[in-house]
């Protein structure tokens, strides 16, 4: 790998303490640090993120101390003022984004201020990152916290090839929508070349969102934006599995731990749960499924000890404080309700512990109970089956967790359902030891083969793959050489321009009559048929009316309505048919199908022009929309099978028209009333440009706006652009023709 990896992410791997009037690092350990610490050593990487709160005094010694882990460890600091940190971190990434991206919309906090501390900080990350960010790293942000971040570098360093992985879950569009903020975070994860998600549960949400928010549509693993393609994949992260073996396998101390678990608790068959104290984990659901267990199923009293590890998080939260109470009281009741002077149903240890404690917690424990309502994958799983090895214990798995997807041996269960989840508990007590060591045996193979080390160095592989060959992507289509356009403008003796509107003039509107052109559209396109020896031909599939109002007083140029059924010369106000004589009877047969259509879609209308007929569906939902859209274009075909007439799918609107009504043919039409041009440019937005396209020679400057496979030869991401690139064609040179 030579490419050197910049990871980001929200806290570095150290933290800045100080005491005994000296600063030290203290450095974390975690699945994440595990798995990057190879690959960043490998390409002498670097690591960017916060070290934690500035203190109020000195500072001194603590930037020293930033300074040392930059220069020995690679480990580059992002300082956030108190105030911005606490409302980025606290405020909108875990009482905003957490919360509405596991799901659990009634919990979401909306704040203006906490949005603009998180737009703050991910600036102060982007900062951060160009001051020390080379032409050919690698940059690789990491989780919900960052989610603005690729867009801002994408915008200061178009040039760099970065990644993003989401490691929590992502909801359903209709859950994603209720947030104020969502077509900023969106565009902001669409800056970088790959977004990597857990599953394709969440890829799949990720995917619709971009439909139903953006109006963007995408393929199964790819999604084209501002001329570039952003690869999609669903790559779940696993955990180092070397480690915990070798933890169970030949640590003195945890092979000493694990005996004296089983001492102290000989006779009973032991259930653990480790989880932070968070919401989304199903403490209190897994406590009542238990207490269930226990009432239903006598028999198993004094014979199980279910351990609660509950590793305490975000305390200053005011419902994590609630969650701590409520845990704490049910346990008690459960306790002092069934337990005896000899055993405690529940053993409650609320704090973080040891690796190596966890270890032989691990491997002691007869059932491995994760219990989550939402969790982008849940390691506890994976490590649960590392430390069982050759053991048999069984783990019990929510549905909902992102492991379940990966992990079919496990006995899957609802969380949410007290009664079956009891009895999922009961079936792993009483499982054969065959049973149970076919089941362990698959899934530690697999945890084994899709640890971290290859979850770290395939979705690096990925980001590598994605910024370094773009042309091997289908629809990748380069930026136009604006001087080479220019220079060959004013270098031939005749030129011809046929441009569209909607769409490629100005953006496209959420209805047809909202789209009106700005005054720059009006100074630009007459600006550039003033041009001596310049033909400029405005072709559309708008009415004779919308393009008479908007561009009637530009005397020296064409305009083409109905995609070019009807033609206005220069020089004249008369509108001819591109074909005399053409009958409109048809009308009276397909305009009770669209009708028919139009009133199963509310939202969506029907126009009708001179030649056409069009069915728009923009306000409709764009799922619903799209499927319908082609229910309607299927029955439509069959119904004009054999005439002359083509249905025709544009952006959000089926329309029907004569196939002979086509931009290309206006091409000829214009080129066969004069001397050919010696230079001529298209550009257009939708299918129906792609006639236009098709029918100039190879060597024309073609451009296509916005995403989409093309046969353009070029590609400009929005009207704004294309509308700078004609200003520059309009504005006049010492050389006229």
């Amino acid at each position: 790998m030579s490419d050197r990896i910049v990871v980001v992410s929200n806290r570095l791997p150290l933290t800045a303490r100080r005491s005994g009037g000296r600063w030290h690092g203290e450095r974390s350990s975690g699945g994440l640090v595990a798995a990057l610490g190879p690959v960043l050593e490998q390409t002498n990487g670097l690591w960017i993120g916060w070290p934690g709160d500035a203190p109020s005094g000195d500072t001194t010694g603590r930037t020293k101390l930033l300074r040392q882990w930059e220069r020995d460890h690679g480990f580059a600091a992002v300082d956030l003022p108190p105030g911005v940190g606490r409302a980025f971190y606290e405020g909108y990434s875990n009482n905003t984004l957490w919360p509405l991206l596991h799901g659990f919309p009634s919990r979401v906090t909306f704040d203006p201020e906490t949005w603009h501390a998180y737009r703050d900080a991910n600036e102060r990350f982007a900062a951060g990152v160009i001051d020390r960010v080379r032409p050919d790293d690698l940059v690789w942000v990491q989780d919900y916290q960052l989610m603005l971040l690729p867009g801002l570098l994408r915008e200061a360093r178009p040039e760099v090839r970065s990644g993003f992985f989401l490691h929590v879950p992502f909801p359903p569009p209709e859950i994603f929508r209720i947030l104020p903020q969502r077509e900023a975070i969106l565009q902001g994860l669409l800056g970088a070349d790959v977004i990597g998600f857990q599953t394709h549960e969440h890829m799949g949400a990720f995917r619709r969102s971009l439909l139903q928010i953006l109006g963007i549509e995408s393929r199964m693993d790819q999604v084209e934006v501002g001329g570039r393609v952003v690869s999609l994949e669903a790559r779940p992260i696993g955990i180092v599995t070397d480690e915990w073996e070798r933890l169970v396998s030949s640590d003195a101390v945890v092979a000493k731990r694990i005996t004296d678990l089983h001492a102290r608790h000989a006779g009973r068959r032991l259930i653990l749960a480790v989880d932070r104290l968070d919401y989304t984990k199903g403490i209190p659901e897994r406590l009542r499924a238990f207490r269930h267990f226990l009432v239903s199923r006598p028999g198993w009293r004094r014979k199980v000890t279910f351990i609660q590890v509950a590793v305490p998080s975000r305390e200053r939260i005011p419902r994590y404080a609630d969650l701590r109470r409520q845990v704490s009281e049910m346990v008690g009741e459960i306790n002092g309700e069934l337990g005896t002077a000899t055993w405690s149903p529940v053993i409650y240890l609320r704090r973080s512990i040891p690796r190596s404690e966890l270890a032989a917690l691990y491997a002691a424990a007869d059932v491995g109970w994760v219990a989550s309502l939402r969790d982008g994958m849940n390691l506890v799983a994976k490590e649960y089956v590392a430390c069982q090895r050759d053991r048999a214990g069984v783990l019990l798995l929510s549905e909902l967790a992102g492991a379940a997807g990966e992990m079919g041996e496990a006995i899957r269960v609802n969380p949410y359902d007290e009664p079956g989840s009891a009895e999922a508990l009961d079936r792993a007590l009483s499982m054969p030891e065959e049973e149970r060591a076919e089941r362990q045996a698959v899934l530690l193979e697999r945890v084994r083969r899709n640890n971290a080390l290859v979850w770290a160095e395939r979705s690096v592989a990925d980001i590598a793959r994605a910024g370094r060959d773009p042309g091997q992507v289908p629809g990748s289509v380069p930026v136009p050489p604006v001087t080479e356009i220019r220079r060959a403008f004013r270098s031939a003796a005749r030129r011809a321009c046929y441009l569209d509107y909607d769409g490629t003039l100005v953006p496209i509107a959420a209805r047809p009559s909202e789209a009106v052109p700005s005054a720059a559209v009006g100074e630009v396109v007459g600006a550039l048929a003033r041009r001596r020896n310049t033909t400029v031909v405005i072709v559309s599939g708008r009415s004779v009316l919308d393009l008479e109002r908007w561009f009637g007083d530009l005397k020296g140029t064409w305009l083409a309505a109905e995609h070019g059924a009807l033609l206005r010369p220069p020089g004249t106000d008369e509108w001819r048919p591109l074909r005399p004589g053409a009958d409109v009877e048809w009308k009276e047969r397909v305009r009770p199908v669209l009708e028919h259509f139009a009133a199963r879609a509310p939202g969506s209308t029907i126009e009708e022009k001179e030649f056409s007929l069009a069915w728009h569906f923009r306000l409709v939902e764009p799922e619903f929309g799209d499927w319908l859209a082609n229910e309607v274009a299927a029955a439509l075909d069959q119904q004009l099978a054999g005439t002359e007439l083509a249905v025709l799918r544009g952006n959000k609107i089926v329309e029907v028209r004569f196939a002979w009504a086509n931009k290309g043919e206006v091409v000829a039409h214009v080129r066969s009333l004069g001397e050919t041009a010696g230079f001529e440019l298209a550009i257009g937005d939708d299918r129906t440009d792609e006639d236009l396209f098709e029918r100039l020679p190879d060597d024309a400057w073609s451009i296509r706006v916005g995403p989409g496979s093309t046969r353009a030869r070029y590609r400009l991401p929005d009207p704004a652009a294309a509308l700078a690139l004609l200003a520059t064609l309009g504005v006049s040179t010492r050389r006229t023709h």
